[in-house]
């Protein structure tokens, strides 16, 4: 297996309590060609043209908050 090495990035919106994760840099508008749920409500996976996860969106209050 070879293993692909890509900077992220990660923002937080403690008014909506979403964190959404950046796999591949930032996403273009209309970069999204699906979103896929794998733990309704609180976990979507963005993907791209080719299916491949270009983000990950999180539904959950931050920790302490």
């Amino acid at each position: 297996m070879t293993l692909e090495e890509h900077s992220g990035t990660w923002t937080y919106d403690p008014q909506a309590e979403a964190a959404y994760i950046y796999l591949r840099g930032t996403i273009a508008p209309g970069g999204v060609a699906r979103t896929v749920t794998v733990d309704s409500p609180m976990v979507n996976f963005d993907l791209d043209e080719s299916g491949r996860v270009i983000g990950i969106e999180i539904l959950a209050a931050w920790p302490g908050e």
